[in-house]
C-alpha cells in the first residue's frame, strides 16, 4: 500500500502516462482533443513552440492543487527561454526527438524519445530542439498550486551567461500569443510577459 499522499499522487501521474503510452501518440495530434494551440515564439525567430493543452483537473484529495497536462512540439531551431513552473512539480515523456534542457547550473542534456524527466518546483531552466531537421514532442503533466500560471520566464543564470558563447542562445524578448474566448478562460497563458 502506498502510503503518503505525495507518492499516490506520483503513482497516479505516472500511470496516466503509461495509459498514454499504451493508447499510442496518435491519438494526442487529433481534432478530437478540441484543444486550441497556445503559441510562443522568440522575436526574429521563424519556429514557434506549440503548446497543446490536453487536461486540466483537480487533483483529488487535494483542493488546492491540479493537474495540468499538455502537448509541446518543438520545431527545429526552437526553444523557450529560462523559466520556472510556480510551485509545480513537472514530469516530461519525451514522444519523438530530442529536446535538449538546461538546468541552472547543470549542464544540458538530452531528453531522447522514450525517456522521461522530473522537475522540482521553481527550478529555473530552459529547453530548445537543436535538431535542424527533425521536431522534438514532449508529453509535460505538472501538479500545480490551483490559480498559480504555469510558468514565469526569469533571467538567464550568472553561469548560462558566462558560458553563453557554447550553448544555445535564445533572444532576450518571448512573447506569446493571447488566446481567446473558450480556450482562454480553459487554459491559463503560460507565462506572463
Amino acid at each position: 500500500m502506498i502510503a503518503s499522499p505525495f507518492k499516490r499522487k506520483l503513482v497516479a501521474v505516472f500511470c496516466v502516462l503509461a495509459i498514454i503510452g499504451l493508447v499510442g501518440t496518435s491519438l494526442l495530434g487529433t481534432s478530437l482533443l478540441g484543444t486550441g494551440l497556445l503559441e510562443a515564439r522568440e522575436d526574429g525567430a521563424t519556429p514557434k513552440v506549440e503548446a497543446q493543452h490536453l487536461l486540466t483537473q483537480p487533483v483529488a484529495g487535494d483542493p488546492g492543487k491540479e493537474v495540468d497536462i499538455q502537448l509541446y512540439t518543438f520545431p527545429p531551431g526552437s526553444a523557450v527561454p529560462w523559466h520556472i513552473h510556480p510551485g509545480a512539480q513537472e514530469f516530461e515523456y519525451e514522444l519523438e526527438g530530442t529536446l535538449m534542457i538546461e538546468v541552472a547550473g547543470k549542464p544540458p542534456r538530452a531528453l531522447k524519445a522514450g525517456e522521461a524527466f522530473h522537475l522540482a518546483p521553481n527550478v529555473v531552466h530552459r529547453g530548445w530542439n537543436a535538431s535542424k531537421t527533425e521536431a522534438a514532442k514532449v508529453y509535460v503533466v505538472r501538479i500545480k498550486p490551483v490559480g498559480q500560471p504555469l510558468a514565469e520566464i526569469v533571467k538567464p543564470p550568472e553561469a548560462a551567461q558566462e558560458n553563453s558563447s557554447t550553448r544555445f542562445k535564445p533572444r532576450t524578448r518571448f512573447p506569446l500569443a493571447r488566446m481567446t474566448g473558450a480556450a482562454k478562460s480553459a487554459l491559463p497563458i503560460w507565462c506572463s510577459e
